[in-house]
């Protein structure tokens, strides 16, 4: 187990470096644009995304966050769309991160705090379990959003699973319901068999 004092410090550097490393991303795939005007345009939308999460970030404002996450992925998004052409997998795991960010951050707000106030060890451990579970739902979460897709698409691609009828969007839909479902049931399933 990390020490009591580096784990807060990871679950607020978390949601940091993972924005980091999705606005890096985007300029990457954005510098290989060979248009200048795409470029200029793209970077702008990017700088707009982050300069509202700093200024969110600087000054607690709350409900502008979202706009600089939208920017960002709005960003990527017309990147690909527009001009680099639109790879499935690269864009789930963006977009899956992207959405896995907004998590992090909760998880820091809640977590962090309870690991700096001085508790007990049978409390920490307790803590420690929720985390952990926490963060298994987050990555299953994630990994499912772009395998299940994935499937999906080779499915599609492959002609078992015709694409464009209202069964197979229906059906779809179901199952990405009864994943997050699932989910959001995975603690007190694991309370009662406890």
């Amino acid at each position: 187990m990390a020490s009591p004092r580096l784990i807060p410090l990871a679950l607020r550097a978390a949601p940091v470096v993972t924005l980091a490393a999705l606005l890096g991303w985007a300029i990457w795939d954005v510098s290989a644009i060979g248009d200048g005007r795409w470029i200029a345009a793209l970077l702008a939308i990017l700088g707009v995304g982050a300069t509202v999460l700093i200024i969110s970030s600087v000054f607690h404002w709350r409900g502008i966050r979202a706009i600089g996450l939208i920017s960002i992925g709005t960003g990527y998004v017309a990147a690909h769309a527009f001009v680099l052409g639109v790879q499935l997998v690269p864009a789930l795991v963006f977009l899956s991160v992207l959405i896995s960010q907004v998590e992090l951050r909760i998880l820091a707000a809640r977590f962090a705090p309870l690991y700096e106030a001085g508790l007990r060890p049978e409390e920490r451990g307790r803590i420690h379990n929720a985390l952990g579970r926490a963060i298994l739902r987050l990555i299953i979460a994630t990994v499912l959003s772009v395998v299940a897709a994935s499937i999906a698409n080779e499915l599609a691609l492959a002609g078992v699973v015709p694409t464009t009828t209202i069964p197979t969007a229906i059906a779809l839909a179901g199952a990405l319901v009864a994943v997050v479902v699932l989910l959001a049931l995975m603690p007190s399933l694991s309370r009662r068999a406890a």
